[in-house]
């Protein structure tokens, strides 16, 4: 790689929620990288933001209610944002996204190095949207970042002026110790501050001495970077490790390379023996690497004829110590049909052994014309998929015709309830020993709402009614396991209700999306309520009952994830939890967040403060195998025949401005070198074609 490496700021004009570029993705800082002064500028992260402004709660939100608000987490009460009440939220000590928190974009960002060389970022802050909020005439937004991976929000610089800081800038003078502050005014004249520690006016609502400056310091950049529709900032120059680790992180991962690993048999074996040891080596997997340093293994479609032919020649004795033989194969690499379901949204894959017999099931919302409360004329039902692989779960394997319903409009719950819609975001999981699923139905709603208003739903399926419930397949005397296909071999859903017995969200009635995970010996549910993700803990052995009370643990905090974090589903890997959650109303802004825990440590995971938050989408729409794929999210990590990893989700159908609904998706998840899971990785970037072919070479030794 090039040494001189320079790195550029900018934000993007909106074209259009189709390209995944509304003024919500638009107005936050992206990041393109060139190394030499020739070079073209390359976009990262595919042309998508980087950094976020945080949204700010109101000064009515109390410091308990935002604990889970981390992205703000070091904001003072805000001198812009006019005063308003908190929501019912407030009061039960969390916050509701959008109304106790108000949502912000930026402009004009600028890249700076701080005196002890990380980085720093100065930025207009606007509203949501973009349009000015009141900041812009006596302040700009700080943050801090090592890396630019990740950002410490620092809060506002306020400046002695109401005239307007327009495209502010900050340099160090080394000569006096010292930051400056460079912008224009709404008169068009330049002025400066100077402060000793940038960091700590940021938030400390000290506004700082301004002087008028005989010209603006030339520190933004000027002309046409070459990136359609950017909105340029500045650049600066980077080192080597630094532009790698950008590269790392934002850059596409391709596969460089296969290999497999030399084999050795004992000559000294015979008959079945050594005929068993080599067809043996038909589990023998390829070792993938990748353009990152990450490495992966797959399983390999081994020449069987020539394998069996090697264990025919080694149960003879023909083979010497010293002797070798190859053996051809190809990589398998499924690739799923896309879509794997229409019009099934939430999806769930889960392999699971039934007595003995591995089995593959396919769970999910129906969906059907973007209608997921009482669909098909209100034929509302939970419908099921088992195959014995999973491409068979498909519906271009016919997986469609085969489903099962669970669960229909009209079934009663434990407390005699009808359940009349809804049967949203079903997970499979074992939970004590018993296959279990996780849901939300939904009843007719009451004449009036809590509120005393109208219901319009009244004596039809009410979204606002539904709640999580459990059901598990029935298990025999002898602890094997009765036919999932049967319906009668469930037992009736019971909704899940918290220490004291009574409904998990107090605020709203609503519970959704609901998950399981495990760590340290504790398990725990986690579910959307209040528009943000909740967690508990509960005792296996009596699942629809929590042994600790709800808490909020991820708000929405930024336009992109910006009134709902929904969806959440976990997985360990190398010791982190890797919690996703999906942002953004349901359509075709809709993305995938992520927020870790230390795993095995014992932490508690029900205190928001041991989750760290990605400041941006871990997943969000864009090409994919030389198609768009918008709205994607609720995802569900499981695995596929060999063990691999993959991720189940949805995307919106959406053809010539007309939304029809979430179409079910299955890809193979990818881990980089420095431990994050890549969703994207596209077909040819999993596997290069040219790599694909592989030889295994046999090798014979004398074990004496």
């Amino acid at each position: 790689m090039s040494a001189n490496y320079s790195l550029l700021c900018y934000t993007r004009e909106a074209t259009g929620r189709e390209e995944a570029n509304n003024e919500d993705i638009a107005y936050s800082m992206h990041l393109a990288l060139r190394s030499g002064d020739d070079a073209e500028w390359q976009p990262l992260n595919e042309n998508y933001g980087i950094f976020f402004a945080a949204g700010v709660p109101i000064a009515a939100a109390t410091a308990e209610s935002r604990r889970a608000c981390t992205a703000a987490a070091r904001f003072a009460a805000d001198p812009f944002d006019a005063p308003r009440p908190a929501t019912d939220a407030v009061a039960h000590g969390v916050v509701m996204p959008g109304m106790d928190i108000t949502l912000k974009s930026l402009k004009n960002p600028f890249l700076f190095r701080l005196a002890d060389g990380r980085f720093a970022i100065a930025a207009t802050r606007t509203a949501r949207g973009g349009e000015p909020d009141g900041s812009e005439r006596s302040a700009f937004l700080l943050a801090i970042s090592d890396d630019l991976t990740a950002f410490d929000q620092r809060g506002l610089v306020l400046l002695r002026t109401t005239g307007g800081v327009n495209r502010p800038s900050v340099s160090f003078d080394a000569a006096d110790a010292c930051y400056v502050v460079s912008w224009t005014g709404d008169d068009g004249k330049a002025r400066t501050a100077r402060t000793a520690d940038i960091v700590a006016a940021a938030g400390s609502g000290r506004p700082l001495d301004v002087v008028e400056s005989a010209s603006s310091q030339p520190l933004r950049q000027t002309g046409d970077c070459g990136i359609p529709n950017a909105v340029v900032g500045n650049s600066i120059a980077i080192s080597e490790p630094e532009a790698e680790r950008l590269i790392e992180r934002f850059g596409r991962i391709r596969n460089t390379g296969t290999s497999v690993p030399a084999q050795r048999i004992d000559a000294g074996l015979h008959g079945e023996d050594a005929r068993n040891a080599v067809l043996a080596l038909a589990a023998t997997r390829a070792e993938l690497s990748y353009s990152d340093g990450s490495q992966a293994t797959r399983a390999v479609d081994w020449n069987m004829a020539q394998l069996e032919a090697i264990g025919q020649e080694a149960s003879e004795g023909t083979f010497k110590a010293g002797q070798t033989r190859t053996v051809e194969g190809v990589i398998r690499q499924s690739v799923y049909p896309v879509p794997f379901a229409v019009e099934r949204a939430d999806p769930s894959v889960f392999a699971w052994d039934f007595n003995g017999k591995p089995m593959f099931m396919f769970i999910a919302t129906d969906d059907t014309d973007g209608n997921c409360v009482d669909p098909n004329d209100g034929r509302t039902h939970m419908p099921l998929r088992i195959a014995d692989s999973i491409e068979a779960l498909s519906d271009a394997a016919g997986g469609r015709a085969k489903e099962i319903d669970l669960l229909a409009c009209g079934d009663l719950n434990s407390e005699d309830r009808p359940m009349t819609g809804c049967f949203w975001a079903p997970e499979l999981h074992v939970i004590g020993g018993k296959l279990s699923v996780l849901f939300m139905p939904c009843f007719d709603g009451p004449r009036v709402n809590p509120d005393g208003t109208p219901n319009d739903r009244a004596g039809k399926p009410d979204m606002w009614t539904g709640s999580c419930h459990i059901m598990q397949l029935k298990q025999h005397s002898d602890g094997t396991d009765f036919d999932p296909r049967e319906p009668e071999n469930w037992t009736v859903p019971e909704p899940i209700l918290d220490p004291d017995g009574e409904t998990l969200n107090p605020i709203q009635r609503i519970s959704l999306d609901m998950t399981v995970l495990c760590d340290s010996g504790r398990w725990y549910y986690a579910w959307q309520q209040v528009g943000s993700i909740w967690i508990a803990s509960f005792d296996p052995a009596r699942p629809a009952r929590l042994t600790s009370k709800p808490k909020q643990i991820v708000v929405p905090e930024f336009a992109w994830d910006n009134m709902i974090a929904e969806g959440p589903n976990a997985i360990v890997h190398d010791g982190t939890i890797f919690l996703i959650y999906s942002g953004s109303l349901v359509g075709i802004d809709y993305t995938t967040g992520l927020v870790t825990a230390p795993a095995g440590q014992g932490a508690d995971l029900t205190d928001a403060s041991v989750w760290t938050k990605l400041d941006y989408p871990l997943q969000k729409s864009g090409m994919y195998n030389g198609r768009w794929q918008l709205g994607t999210g609720h995802g569900m990590w499981s695995h596929d025949e060999d063990g691999n990893l993959i991720y189940v989700f949805h995307n919106a159908e959406y053809e010539h401005g007309r939304y029809g609904g979430r179409d079910a998706q299955v890809r193979r998840v990818h881990w980089s070198k420095e431990g994050m899971p890549i969703l994207d990785m596209q077909t040819a970037e999993e596997l290069d074609p040219d790599y694909a072919g592989v030889t295994m070479e046999v090798g014979f030794f004398d074990a004496d």
